[in-house]
């Protein structure tokens, strides 16, 4: 899958794919993955906790969620900074194939980041 690309373009009316993970310690996990159809599907905590959920997102969600990626456009990249080891790493994935990117980020960019952080709060609405 491609890494970060600065020149790929995010001004799509259909609905992106677009994968959700934050990944902390001891195994906690938090995956939200949505197809290009809106259907979802979300694991959250330990590996050992609750099945994963699934749905399909309602008109006004998958909306809301793709203007969240065209106003975001391309993101910034926001490294964890030095003696930040106990935050949380994440990774949001938009598009599929040859045309994803790859975004990594720690949970501090949210609060540097507001089109970031809206994106990642209607995700983590679901």
């Amino acid at each position: 899958m491609p890494e970060y690309n600065p020149s790929h373009p995010f001004q799509d009316p259909a609905m992106q794919p677009i994968k959700y993970q934050v990944v902390g310690e001891e195994d906690y996990a938090f995956v939200i993955s949505i197809d290009q159809d809106g259907e979802y599907s979300i694991s959250s905590g330990t590996y050992t906790s609750d099945p994963p959920r699934s749905g399909k997102l309602t008109e006004e969600q998958a909306d809301s969620i793709t203007a969240a990626i065209n106003t975001l456009g391309i993101p910034e990249q926001h490294p964890m900074p030095e003696g930040a080891a106990d935050a949380f790493e994440a990774r949001l994935i938009i598009g599929e194939g040859g045309d994803a990117v790859v975004y990594p980020f720690w949970e501090g960019a949210l609060e540097q980041d507001p089109k970031l952080q809206n994106l990642v709060r209607l995700l983590e609405l679901l």
